[in-house]
């Protein structure tokens, strides 16, 4: 049977876990809106998620199926899009935020939670506006056409790499012509 304290502490620590889910969630919510904000210039905008967007291979993406892509409306009117993803650092993961407008122009990458001691470096607007006004048939080298930075290797690479895989999910799905 167990004692009081440990299930005291057991539920203290399952608690704790959902607050944290819970904070980062609105946390993550928070700094999306700012960005959206910040890019679009304005503040009245609503987040639609994504589920198929027509002329592009989302739905056959799992990749972008486990991450997260809105529409970005303002009064019925398409701003863009904000796709959130999840990348893995050294012994972590981290988040991001990806702004395209309605064109799939990128507009804007954010690092929006860096979860390691070393490495949060790729989080800087300098570093992140190499990828800014790209389309979606431009593809990053970590060393070439994306600059190294020491003590953040991993991230860089994992940061370049899952902007790759997403500007690859998002090409236009080739129609077959007709005869």
């Amino acid at each position: 049977m167990m004692s009081y304290i440990a299930r005291f502490s057991l539920v203290a620590i399952c608690f704790f876990s959902l607050s944290l889910d819970f904070d980062m969630t609105k946390l993550l919510k928070k700094r999306v809106h700012k960005e959206v904000s910040r890019v679009f210039m304005c503040s009245d905008f609503k987040l639609n998620e994504v589920t198929g967007t027509p002329g592009f291979q989302l739905e056959n993406s799992t990749f972008l199926t486990r991450h997260q892509i809105y529409k970005i409306d303002r009064e019925g009117t398409l701003l863009g899009y904000a796709f959130i993803g999840t990348a893995p650092s050294k012994t972590d993961s981290f988040e991001y935020l990806i702004l395209f407008d309605q064109n799939f122009i990128h507009k804007k990458a954010k690092v929006l939670v860096y979860r390691e001691d070393y490495g949060g470096e790729i989080s800087s607007k300098r570093w992140l506006s190499q990828f800014q006004e790209t389309t979606l048939d431009e593809r990053f080298t970590y060393g070439d056409n994306i600059s190294a930075i020491s003590g953040a290797t991993i991230s860089v690479k994992s940061m370049t790499n899952s902007i790759n895989y997403v500007y690859a999910q998002l090409q236009p799905k080739k129609v077959a012509a007709s005869h």
